[in-house]
């Protein structure tokens, strides 16, 4: 029994070593290092709270 790799770029597609998944997305003439600055993430998130609920009451207003 053969195991078949799917290909993470292509659903449905099997995997045939074309290495295209190891590009880089910022510099396609590079391999991909997992730098990770094609990646939008941060050090800190914030998030706005409108309302502090502590009783059922308060969900009414």
């Amino acid at each position: 029994m053969k195991l078949v790799k799917e290909c993470v770029l292509h659903e449905g597609k099997e995997c045939d070593g074309c290495m295209e998944c190891e590009v880089c997305d910022l510099d396609p003439s590079k391999p991909c290092t997992n730098c990770g600055k094609c990646l939008d993430i941060r050090d800190y998130a914030t998030i706005k709270i409108d309302k502090i609920v502590e009783s059922e009451s308060d969900l009414d207003e």
